[in-house]
């Protein structure tokens, strides 16, 4: 569970809580930093950069369930504490990965990079 935290996103020029808009009773792909195929309709892109969130950021998490995702950005949010999941390794499409700024810990690329069904063309900005 997150929480909004404008302290969270300090190095964000602009941020905004994009979950805050987020309403289950719209479809999801009209929603802020939520991309879908035009023709499925399933979620390829997800952009939380700058979001204000804070909390741990859980293996069981329903980004998990986004089985599609091409663009994943949770840039500059705050997850300190939060472990880098090996889910990330189950996203078969996921072309693009940011999560510079967001204080996860214990990553290491070699464990992601090795999964057998990642298919990136390129990780742009890993955590620091």
């Amino acid at each position: 569970m997150f929480t909004i935290n404008p302290d969270a996103s300090y190095d964000c020029v602009f941020s905004h809580p994009k979950t805050r808009s987020w309403n289950n009773s719209i479809d999801c792909c009209s929603w802020n930093g939520v991309h879908c195929d035009e023709t499925t309709g399933q979620v390829i892109e997800l952009d939380l950069r700058c979001s204000q969130l804070q909390g741990k950021f859980h293996s069981n998490s329903s980004l998990f369930q986004l089985s599609n995702l091409k663009r994943l950005d949770l840039s500059y949010n705050n997850f300190t504490g939060s472990l880098i999941s090996p889910k990330l390794g189950e996203f078969l499409s996921l072309t693009h990965l940011d999560l510079f700024g967001s204080d996860f810990t214990g990553f290491k690329s070699s464990e992601l990079l090795e999964c057998k069904s990642m298919s990136f063309k390129f990780i742009y900005s890993l955590c620091m």
